[in-house]
C-alpha cells in the first residue's frame, strides 16, 4: 500500500508518482486540471466526434475496450455533468445495449486527425432504448504525445455485421496486425470500495513506432512505457488489478482486434535498456484474442507519425 494518500490519485497511481518523485508535483496540477464535470470546450469538442473510445468492466470483473461509431452529435451533453451517447444515432448498442445503472465507464476522446485527446470516467447515470447517460467523475486532458495523425477517408455508415474469430493467442494475421501498428488502445479498472472520483473504469491510448510492441513465442506483448504525463493512470489501475484489454484497429480494412489478458509492470533496469527510450515495461500475457474482420464502419488514412515516436533502427 502507498504511503501517501490523495483525493485525485489510488494507491497504484500515488505509488508510481512517487517512485519518480513527481506526487507532489500532480497532486497541485490536479487541484487546477481535474474536474468533476466537461468544460465548454470539450463538450464541443466530444459532440464533433464521429467516433470514442469506451472501457467498460464486465460481469467478472473483466475490463473490456470498445470502439464506436457514430453521426457527428452522437455524444452530446445535456448539461455538463453528464454526457449522452444516442443509440440511434451510432452503433453504441452493440456496446451499451446491456449496461445498468450504476455501472462505471472510462471515456476516450480522441481528434487521430489533429492529436487532440480528452479523457473522463464516471458511472451510468440512465439507460434507454434511446439513450445512455454518464455521470462525470473525473475529466481531464491528455498530452498529444505518440499520436499518429489520421484523416477519415469514408462518413459513418452502417457497418456489415461479421462473425468474430477467437483464438487463444494472436494468430499469424494478428502478429502482423500488431507488429505494424502504431497505436492501439487499453482497457482497465480499479475499484477500491470507497466510491471515490478516482474509482471505476479507464481507457487510455498508446503509440509509437511501428514495430515498438514486441511479441515473444508464447504470445506474451512487451510494451515500453515511453515519457508522458506521469499521472500513470493506466499503469496505477494495473498494477493493483492487473486485468486488462487491448484494442487494436486496422485502420485500413476496419478490422478490430481485442486481446484480454492480464498485465506486468517490469521495471527491472537491464530488462528496460533493451527497449529505445523505455522508463518501464508493460508486459501483456493473453488469455483470450478476437479478431472481428471489418466491423468498424469508418476507415483512415495516415498522414503524419508523431514526431514524439522513439527511433528503433539505432
Amino acid at each position: 500500500m502507498a504511503s501517501k494518500t490523495s483525493n485525485h490519485f489510488h494507491e497504484g497511481e500515488v505509488r508510481l508518482q512517487d517512485e519518480i518523485d513527481v506526487f507532489e508535483r500532480n497532486e497541485m496540477l490536479s487541484d487546477r486540471i481535474m474536474r468533476h464535470h466537461l468544460i465548454d470546450q470539450n463538450r464541443a469538442f466530444f459532440a464533433g466526434l464521429e467516433y470514442v473510445f469506451l472501457s467498460i468492466a464486465d460481469r467478472d470483473g473483466q475490463p473490456r475496450a470498445f470502439i464506436v461509431t457514430g453521426n457527428q452529435g452522437f455524444l452530446s451533453t445535456p448539461d455538463d455533468k453528464t454526457p449522452r451517447v444516442d443509440l440511434e444515432q451510432s452503433d453504441a448498442s452493440n456496446v451499451l445495449g446491456s449496461v445498468s445503472i450504476g455501472d462505471a465507464m472510462g471515456v476516450l476522446g480522441i481528434d487521430l486527425s489533429n492529436r487532440r485527446r480528452n479523457r473522463m470516467h464516471g458511472r451510468i447515470a440512465a439507460a434507454t432504448d434511446a439513450y445512455v447517460d454518464i455521470r462525470v467523475a473525473q475529466s481531464y486532458g491528455n498530452c498529444p504525445k505518440y499520436i499518429s495523425i489520421r484523416e477519415l477517408s469514408a462518413p459513418f455508415r452502417a457497418a456489415s455485421k461479421t462473425e468474430p474469430q477467437h483464438g487463444r493467442v494472436p494468430s499469424e494475421s494478428d502478429l502482423k496486425l500488431i507488429a505494424s501498428a502504431d497505436t492501439f488502445f487499453i482497457a482497465s479498472t480499479y475499484f477500491g470500495g470507497a466510491d471515490a472520483v478516482y474509482e471505476g473504469a479507464d481507457m487510455n491510448h498508446r503509440g509509437g513506432q511501428p514495430g515498438f510492441i514486441e511479441i515473444d513465442d508464447a504470445g506474451r506483448l512487451t510494451v515500453p512505457d515511453y515519457r508522458g504525463n506521469n499521472l500513470f493512470n493506466t499503469l496505477g489501475n494495473l498494477l493493483v488489478n492487473p486485468l486488462t484489454e487491448l484494442l487494436f484497429i486496422d485502420f485500413e480494412t476496419g478490422d478490430l482486434l481485442h486481446i484480454t489478458g492480464t498485465a506486468e509492470i517490469i521495471s527491472d533496469a537491464d530488462e528496460v535498456a533493451k527497449h529505445t527510450a523505455a522508463l518501464r515495461l508493460l508486459r501483456i500475457f493473453p488469455k483470450a484474442v478476437k479478431r472481428t474482420p471489418g466491423a468498424l464502419s469508418l476507415r483512415w488514412q495516415l498522414r503524419e507519425a508523431s514526431p514524439h515516436n522513439p527511433d528503433l533502427s539505432s
